[in-house]
């Protein structure tokens, strides 16, 4: 059925709009997902977790357009939280095979911009920003320096107009990419959609006759309960046998349905070490709950970091005494290929977990079940509870503001996070993007070193108004990179 046909036929029902995308969309956007994960069976995977949770999430679309537009932003989230193939220690000698190659090797905002804007051509650059959360220079950036890189090594030392990208390696990387995706052949995989479905709690706008039906409970209870209490032995009748009940008054404190400045970890795309966000999200019952959820399930605002672990469902998360149980579906496993992956995504997991609950002493341990079972997928059932391994694994530095991707106010800013104790020397240097030019530099002031403890860091710089690389140094090296915009 042609778009334009599929536009005006279009229902806002999720059970008409799920049926509807997948006939239509599907083989687009498993071919979408295994261009960003060279992995047709994980791409499949991740698609299923975008429809699935799109449709328990139950959001208003008012159009076809804005369907396959909030699907495809899903669709390329949760390939972004997943771990794509491993590329081949050597490259290959075909320019088209060796163009892909190259591309699977970019920064992962650099690859999602190109596959999207080579693979996806109607695609317009506002809409790959929409898809990706950035902004439509960022994009353009983006695209700019991943073809640069690799013309590079197509064509070691033909760059002739430094910073501009060669045509001719767009055509190359075009090629390749459609190539590649004639190759992709989609299963019929629907009803691995709805088995995912039935699995998780529906989310969302709540049904009519569910609206009906608790208007019809309150006002039964409104009636009967005066009712019930109205007789001689019993206490509900009786003011003195209860403790008062009293309706919050207006200007009350009511229950906060968002946890601020939550510590999410997530891994290094690049390094495998764990990285931290503080993030804003909406409560899932308590920090412990909402930190584990959003490791498994919200993808992390920096490109450059993801999860280990696949889309599911925190089926409990409890502590008791020094140890925090986290029973998690198996869904939440899927992605695992080999111990080591487990291993890390588990470290991540336990960070997360312990710093949610304030593990100060490091006292504390964490046992992991799937759907109740301690028999876990590859490793099976683990001899002891996982506790924080420490430094070893996690970046020696980590930036916790600004985020990647924030809007600042021009001016006097002021950048900070923390370090590990043996970091001694650091300091940030602010770029527009695919420049050499400096707009501001300097050191970054540590703390006292205090025994084992993470030393905080910070900043202060004016910056003018632009999009700009914030560039964090330990020594030579680079510790972390951010986008973010002054305004």
């Amino acid at each position: 059925m042609p778009e334009s046909d599929m536009t005006g036929s279009f229902s806002e029902s999720r059970d008409d709009w799920l049926p509807q995308l997948y006939q239509e969309r599907w083989d687009a956007f498993v071919r979408l997902a295994t261009l960003l994960l060279a992995d047709q069976q994980v791409a499949e995977d991740a698609v299923i977790a975008a429809f699935a949770t799109s449709y328990l999430r139950d959001p208003k679309l008012h159009s076809y357009e804005h369907a396959v537009s909030y699907v495809r932003t899903a669709v390329v989230n949760k390939a972004r939280s997943r771990q794509p193939a491993e590329r081949d220690a050597t490259p290959p000698e075909t320019p088209e095979d060796l163009a892909y190659w190259c591309l699977r090797g970019l920064l992962a905002r650099q690859r999602e911009v190109l596959v999207l804007k080579l693979a996806t051509p109607d695609l317009s650059d506002d809409d790959i920003a929409e898809t990706l959360g950035m902004s439509v220079s960022a994009v353009r950036n983006n695209e700019t320096k991943g073809l640069i890189a690799i013309g590079e090594r197509l064509r070691p030392g033909s760059q002739t107009n430094p910073g501009h990208a060669d045509p001719r390696v767009e055509a190359v990387v075009r090629s390749a990419l459609e190539t590649f995706a004639e190759s992709i052949h989609p299963m019929s995989r629907y009803d691995a959609i709805i088995s995912q479905i039935a699995r998780r709690p529906h989310r969302g706008r709540p049904t009519t006759w569910v609206i009906v039906l608790a208007c019809g409970l309150a006002f039964l209870v409104g009636v009967l309960l005066p009712l019930l209490g109205s007789g001689n032995g019993s206490t509900m009748g009786d003011p003195e046998a209860l403790p008062s009940i009293r309706t919050p008054e207006s200007n009350s404190q009511s229950l906060s349905t968002l946890q601020t400045d939550l510590d999410v970890f997530y891994l290094g795309r690049d390094d495998g070490l764990i990285h931290r966000e503080l993030r804003d999200l909406p409560t899932s019952g308590d920090r412990l709950g909402t930190a584990v959820g959003a490791v498994l399930n919200v993808a992390p605002l920096d490109p450059n970091y993801t999860s280990g672990w696949a889309a599911g469902q925190v089926n409990r998360a409890t502590v008791k005494g020094n140890r925090i149980t986290l029973d998690l579906s198996a869904s939440a496993f899927s992605q695992f290929k080999n111990g080591e992956q487990v291993q890390r995504a588990i470290q991540q997991l336990v960070v997360t977990a312990t710093a949610a609950v304030g593990d100060r002493t490091g006292d504390k341990s964490v046992r992991i079940l799937v759907d109740g079972s301690p028999n876990l997928p590859i490793i099976g059932k683990p001899a002891t509870d996982f506790v924080d391994e420490g430094f070893a694994r996690c970046a020696r530095v980590r930036v916790d503001s600004p985020q990647a991707g924030a809007d600042m106010s021009a001016g006097t800013i002021t950048i900070s996070g923390v370090a590990q104790p043996t970091v001694s020397v650091m300091s940030y240097e602010v770029r527009p993007p695919q420049s050499s030019r400096i707009i501001t530099s300097g050191q970054i002031n540590l703390s006292a070193n205090d025994g084992d403890k993470w030393r905080p860091w910070h900043a202060t710089f004016t910056m003018p108004k632009g999009e700009y690389d914030l560039i964090i140094r330990e020594g030579t090296h680079i510790a972390d990179e951010k986008v973010i915009t002054a305004k």
